[in-house]
């Protein structure tokens, strides 16, 4: 079974550990624990959790990693897909830390006669607003349709992480706008519904529509094609994982909604967890692109950093 649909929950768990008996990486690690925080997954990146869990174990002896249960404190460390959303409740009351960036992509399954349909004339903002979203009948451009132009069910998440909210926000919608049928639970499920359905649309997060193995899409997965430069164009044909992240890196393209992922901090937090944290905007950055991740630009990275040497002066002077 997918690991992603097996570890839809999961949390890890930092602690600070006088003497550690390691297991193998991912797996629990005992030890004599003298700061616990847990870091709330988030579905489209659990590999890249599990891939650190995996890499941090080896260079820090001296602190714990594991994968628990569901039973995470008020001392949580939280993954959010809302980087750049300032206004957002949850990140309104601790310090945020953005690791990495995601972008989504609009798919349907292999058998949908749509992407094909749409070849001479691709996907421009227009049409994308016309197959994903109800139109508002409040706005004043607003035209009733007389006629059904595509005959579609579009599928999108429904629960508050889905990346649902930023394809909708990214074209200037709420989520509630989306057409067609939500799907409750993990991302994941949006890729097991266009393959089901030959009239399913849908869009998804690089981590789930490509195969990060393989580097190329997930069987029975098509991207719409997009009304873009030539030349980017070109290279999103290739359907290629490693040459669509050096893409989104390099250029921003009107119609690939990218954002920041982001760290919701407690309002106390560890020697141990800071000391992870730091790891993850250095070393960690070195297997964002293998999970599908973008990198942050040198910029914001230098910023986050920099956020987190204050926290460290600060926890240092209230000890």
């Amino acid at each position: 079974m997918n690991r992603h649909l097996e570890k839809l929950g999961l949390i890890v768990l930092i602690a600070l550990s006088g003497s550690v008996s390691a297991q193998t990486a991912g797996k629990t690690v005992h030890s004599g624990q003298q700061d616990v925080v847990f870091i709330k997954g988030l579905g489209f990146v659990d590999a890249l959790l599990e891939k650190w869990i995996s890499e941090y174990s080896k260079e820090h002896s001296d602190v714990a990693l594991s994968i628990a249960g569901k039973d995470a404190g008020e001392h949580s460390i939280e993954v959010v897909p809302f980087g750049k959303q300032k206004g957002d409740s949850l990140q309104a009351q601790a310090a945020t830390v953005s690791f990495g960036r995601y972008a989504v992509l609009p798919i349907a399954g292999k058998d949908n006669v749509l992407p094909d349909e749409l070849k001479k004339k691709k996907l421009n903002e227009k049409r994308i607003k016309e197959l994903f979203f109800e139109k508002d009948f409040l706005a004043d451009d607003y035209e009733p349709d007389t006629k059904k132009k595509y005959d579609v069910t579009v599928y999108s998440g429904n629960h508050s992480c889905s990346v649902s909210h930023l394809f909708a926000g990214h074209f200037g919608y709420d989520a509630g706008n989306l057409k067609g049928k939500k799907i409750a639970g993990d991302d994941i499920y949006l890729n097991s519904a266009v393959k089901k359905d030959v009239k399913g649309i849908s869009f998804n997060s690089l981590s789930y529509v490509f195969n990060t193995e393989s580097r190329q899409l997930n069987d029975g997965i098509v991207l719409f094609p997009l009304d873009v430069k030539k030349e980017y164009a070109e290279i999103l044909n290739l359907q290629d994982l490693d040459e669509t992240i050096r893409l989104l890196e390099n250029k921003d393209i009107g119609l690939i909604p990218v954002e920041e992922l982001t760290f919701v901090l407690p309002g106390k937090i560890n020697p141990a967890t800071l000391q992870f944290l730091e790891w993850t905007l250095s070393k960690g950055q070195d297997y964002l692109h293998s999970c599908g991740f973008l990198r942050l630009d040198g910029k914001t990275l230098a910023r986050q950093q920099k956020q987190l040497s204050e926290l460290e002066t600060k926890l240092l002077a209230n000890k």
